[in-house]
């Protein structure tokens, strides 16, 4: 005993430090984890806002794409611009050249009019307008990068002889570019110098995104002189000093009220007549036509103009209200539990904002969690989202946080618990070796007991020393009797060697005949014995299973009521069998005058191998196996055997099983 309690002793202690050891790294993880979950937090609502911001600049960009493809298709199939007021809502004014003659078409004078001082000298009388584009897509860089003599890289733009022979919307020269300038800082600040020095208005942006970083000191910004850090500086500048003054032809439009001073815009733009923008490729790559958008007095207008088949150009303004609406339309859902997402105009108004009385509410619509300007056809136009809940960080922080502790603590109740049980489950293993040692010295014990007496009565009758006839019948009785337990003890150990694998018949049988040739093939020993046996039934109970299967039940409950009742135990020597129906069961009860169950121990008794007495020298003989083969098979029935304690002392077992019918 000693030997197996130190490899007891072993094996908890290598489990232990196999589970806690992994485990409180784990927990030590967790617990790092949790301080850097707001950061973590912060960084994916940025993600999942900037996706939504992006979503919706896209979707307005198509909406655009789309108006411009519904009104180029009237000029290309002949249709007159004095019938396109009336056809199409989002036309305001619609306008034909030809031959430098200006026609306008509108249902309303004071439109008409307010077309004509707008547009009217551009089309016609050279006046030159601002044309908004990107300046990623203004410039191209060579393939290959070349550095300086600092040895820092500097992209190398085309002349203006040079770009004019590469048309700018083709190639995979113009991507590879175009990624150059976006991902490399030195690229993108040479794009805006060169576009400043050409005579470009480099413009700002309408918000001032609260993830816009500042930019570096300003000085004048050369290949040269960029330092590795500002290599790596975000996509939004801010300005520290006011960019670079426009021309004079280029502030033909007011400046919108209130800009939001110093975040650089991607957009720049630069006065052109409409003699020049109709002679070159627009910013779609087509010279055909396109969709110009003008800063006026009353705010942003935008013209539709198209070269018609005949060599005339055809037109119209887009009515604003009409479009705005169409904006919000095609949006993503504006409020969510987390945001706000919307469009600024180019006054910072949003287009469609909650209404004064919902909880959402904006402060300063021009300081967005994440905003991205949509096109230069939309000049100072943003998407952005705003947070509803400023401290949403801290909460969903809080949150993460706890959530992390809540793992840490399941964590550690998972490996306390863990050890616990596998210390358990190898106390039980080791109990259950035991046990089965012990079932092996009672099976031998059990089975010499029977074989020694059918020996020795053998032996006797074989000698012929016995010449009285009643006492040689009585002999016969007792090797029979011991042969009937012989073959009990056999079944049981047959039984419990196949549990689980064996299949049970299920005919329809009486549980009452069941009972009664049990009771008459055990009543000639019991009697012998001393104890008095009935059997009670009242009707024929039916019930679905395996005959010999349910009398091997009935027998081991019977033999059972015999070990622990009668002299040896000093209690009443009865034991009676009553079968009966009862809340659909058919019931066959073995109650006994015997010691009865100690408490705590009414469940117990069913497991294999537990007796009153494991020792070898119990007064009891057994195998424990009786109570746990007889709960097994009544459960493989569909039924059960419960024990209940007898009134006046004693104990009753119960067979139960669903009841098939009965006849009285």
């Amino acid at each position: 005993m000693g030997t197996e309690r130190r490899r007891k002793n072993i094996l908890i202690l290598f489990l232990a430090a196999a589970i806690f050891v992994p485990s409180a790294a784990l927990s030590m993880l967790a617990l790092r984890a949790a301080d850097r979950e707001s950061f973590y937090v912060e960084r994916r609502l940025e993600g999942a806002l900037a996706a939504e911001v992006d979503l919706a600049a896209r979707r307005v960009e198509q909406l655009m794409e789309d108006i411009r493809g519904s009104l180029a298709g009237y000029v290309k199939s002949g249709s007159s611009p004095e019938l396109w007021p009336g056809t199409n809502a989002i036309v305001e004014t619609a306008f034909e050249l030809e031959g430098g003659n200006l026609s306008v078409f509108s249902p309303y004078a004071d439109e008409a009019r307010n077309f004509s001082e707008n547009f009217e000298g551009f089309l016609t009388g050279g006046e030159r307008l601002p044309i908004y584009d990107l300046v990623t897509r203004i410039y191209r860089i060579e393939p290959e990068a070349r550095e300086n003599e600092a040895g820092i890289y500097a992209p190398a733009s085309f002349g203006a002889e040079e770009k004019s022979s590469v048309p700018r919307g083709a190639g995979i020269s113009r991507q590879i570019a175009e990624s150059r300038i976006e991902m490399d800082y030195a690229a993108r600040e040479d794009a805006f110098q060169q576009a400043a020095d050409e005579g470009f208005e480099i413009m700002s942006r309408n918000v001032v995104p609260l993830k816009a970083k500042p930019a570096p000191a300003a000085k004048e910004i050369l290949p040269e002189t960029v330092t590795e850090s500002e290599a790596q500086a975000p996509d939004y500048i801010l300005f520290t000093e006011p960019p670079p003054p426009a021309p004079a032809q280029a502030s033909f439009a007011p400046e919108p009220a209130a800009a939001a001073d110093g975040v650089r815009s991607k957009t720049v733009s630069k006065s052109k007549s409409f003699a020049d923008i109709s002679g070159e490729a627009d910013i779609s790559g087509e010279a055909d036509g396109g969709l110009l958008p003008y800063m006026a007095e009353n705010g942003l207008e935008i013209l539709f103009w198209m070269r018609s088949p005949g060599g005339a150009f055809a037109g119209c303004t887009l009515r604003m209200d009409v479009f705005r609406d169409r904006v919000a339309d095609v949006l993503p859902d504006m409020l969510s539990e987390a945001r706000i997402l919307t469009v600024l105009d180019e006054n910072g108004v949003p287009v469609v904002a909650p209404p004064p009385d919902s909880s959402a509410h904006v402060s300063d619509w021009r300081r967005p969690f994440a905003a991205r300007e949509i096109s230069p056809a939309l000049p100072r136009w943003e998407v952005g989202a705003w947070l509803t809940d400023p401290g949403i960080f801290a909460v969903r922080a809080n949150y993460a946080r706890t959530v992390v502790w809540i793992q840490v603590a399941v964590l550690t109740a998972v490996m306390i618990s863990g050890s616990a049980a596998a210390v358990r489950a190898i106390s039980y293993e080791m109990k259950v070796a035991s046990q089965k040692t012990t079932f092996v010295a009672n099976v031998s014990h059990e089975l010499k007991t029977p074989l020694t007496s059918i020996r020795l009565y053998a032996e006797l009758l074989l000698s012929g020393r016995q010449s009285d006839e009643e006492r040689r019948r009585e002999y016969l009785r007792t090797m029979m009797s011991e042969t009937d337990r012989l073959s009990r003890l056999i079944d049981n150990v047959l039984s419990f060697s196949r549990r689980g694998r064996e299949k049970l018949k299920t005919d329809m049988i009486s549980l009452s005949d069941v009972a009664r040739e049990t009771v008459a093939q055990l009543e000639p020993h019991l009697t012998k014995s001393g104890f008095s046996v009935s059997c009670e039934v009242s009707e024929n109970l039916m019930a679905r299973g395996d005959r010999e299967a349910l009398k091997q039940v009935v027998m081991n409950l019977m033999s059972n009521a015999e070990k622990y009742s009668g002299a040896s135990t000093g209690t009443g020597m009865e034991i009676t069998v009553k079968c009966r129906a009862a809340d659909g069961f058919a019931r066959v009860d073995i109650a006994d005058r015997g010691i009865g169950v100690p408490p705590g121990m009414a469940e117990r008794i069913f497991q294999e191998f537990v007796r009153g007495d494991d020792s070898l020298s119990a007064p009891r003989s057994g195998t424990g196996l009786g109570l746990s083969i007889a709960r097994d098979i009544a459960r493989g029935h569909g039924g059960d055997v419960v024990y209940s304690p007898r009134d006046g002392g004693g104990s009753v077992f119960s067979l139960l099983l669903p009841e098939g019918r009965h006849d009285r």
